[in-house]
């Protein structure tokens, strides 16, 4: 068809716009290349704000051109909302393999720190299984078998404790940013929960016995009782990462 030829159907606002901002990234890809630069250092960014229009353009823009492509739902918003926009917008896209970069833009909370969206980043590549970080900690949420909240607090405290220990880790354990680690709270989900994981605990639920069984590579190794559990099992995690991933190290 002429592109200068009338449509039957016009256009409405929204198509005009997506058109407006896919032939403008790719003529200006095209006109960067004229004036000397390599096709493969050209990457496209289309700043749009809104989920369903950061999909439409970017499926359009994978059709019609193979240069890499930036995604970033830009003036995503602040705290829950612009993470949940970005995780679902950057999510759909990735799962279909159209991106080659990403950024989070996320207005921060008073006094929060702008390094906020470089985890949420790394958490959406984590959660969709195409880059490893950090250790992944899963843990149960609450319900009536767990009025306590000793596996919050310990869950906070392990997967603080990874995240802190990452940048002399990744040199140190080449391979431990993959380790799953469970904290469960109950009897009833406890330990399947912790025999997938790498390491597990399945803490006390609400009136069961003050015992917490834990799973090493998917067999109970021991159960640890009375008041210093959270630290015990600090220190396994640190042992088991030393005796599985400090081997890897060695051999390298």
């Amino acid at each position: 068809m002429d592109e200068n030829a009338q449509r039957a159907q016009p256009w409405d606002a929204k198509q005009v716009m997506y058109e407006a901002l896919i032939t403008s990234a790719i003529g200006s890809a095209k006109l960067a290349e004229e004036l000397g630069m390599r096709h493969e250092q050209v990457l496209l960014s289309c700043k749009v704000s809104g989920v369903q229009d950061l999909v439409a353009v970017y499926r359009e823009l994978a059709k019609r051109c193979d240069y890499p492509l930036h995604l970033g739902l830009t003036e995503a918003g602040m705290g829950t909302k612009g993470t949940v926009a970005s995780s679902v917008a950057l999510g759909i896209l990735l799962q279909e393999g159209i991106g080659d970069t990403i950024r989070v833009s996320l207005t921060p909370q008073p006094g929060e720190s702008r390094t906020q969206e470089v985890v949420i980043a790394s958490e959406i590549l984590q959660a969709l299984g195409l880059r490893s970080f950090v250790p992944s900690v899963t843990a149960c949420p609450g319900c009536g078998r767990t009025t306590s909240t000793t596996f919050q607090e310990l869950a906070k405290q392990i997967d603080d404790f990874l995240r802190a220990q990452m940048p002399v880790w990744r040199a140190k354990y080449p391979g431990v940013e993959t380790m799953k680690v469970a904290v469960m709270g109950c009897i009833v989900n406890g330990p399947g929960e912790s025999k997938h994981a790498d390491i597990g605990i399945s803490l006390p639920g609400t009136g069961e016995a003050p015992a917490a069984p834990v799973f090493i590579d998917g067999q109970k190794a021991m159960t640890l009782r009375g008041e210093n559990i959270a630290r015990e099992f600090h220190q396994i995690v640190e042992n088991y990462i030393e005796k599985r991933f400090g081997h890897v190290a060695e051999t390298a």
